[in-house]
């Protein structure tokens, strides 16, 4: 399958300063590969640690400086830098500098994966991201599992 993007200005989901565009959207790729480009403003959460059964995970970034936790380690990625995550794999991400981040994110499979972005868009504009009921079921739905609360997801410095 050949596809190629051209879907205009604006992201398709937005979780307080992280803005979400998508790129090859699980539809469109038989639900085997889901591609998305994420601006981050400075001092913003992403996601709290957490983990995939099924999911790989990768983060590219194009700009800026992305603190990545992986298993017990900090790291930085700055242009250029790369990571993998298999399933089972506990990671958060955040942007914790004073510039803004750019990265490309993808999830195989994709596990129908704007569901989830945009299942947190809504939670985010009602104030919801540290309800447990809610963020919970949301990411029993697609493939995440929380392993410290919901603090990362609203918080920058943790």
């Amino acid at each position: 399958m050949t596809c190629v993007v051209q879907r205009g200005l604006g992201p398709n989901a937005v979780v307080g300063g992280m803005r979400i565009s998508y790129l090859a959207r699980s539809d469109e790729t038989g639900d085997g590969l889901g591609i998305y480009r994420v601006d981050m403003d400075p001092r913003t959460p992403g996601a709290g640690l957490h983990r995939h059964a099924r999911l790989t995970e990768t983060f590219s970034v194009e700009a800026g400086r992305l603190a990545l936790h992986v298993s017990d380690t900090d790291h930085v990625l700055g242009p250029g830098d790369f990571a993998l995550i298999p399933p089972g794999i506990a990671h958060a991400f955040a942007n914790r500098s004073e510039e803004p981040v750019r990265f490309t994110l993808s999830f195989a499979p994709a596990l129908g994966r704007e569901g989830f972005f945009e299942g947190l868009a809504q939670l985010a504009a009602e104030g919801r991201l540290s309800d447990r009921v809610a963020m919970t079921d949301l990411m029993a739905r697609y493939d995440q599992e929380p392993l410290a609360g919901f603090a990362g997801w609203s918080d920058a410095s943790g």
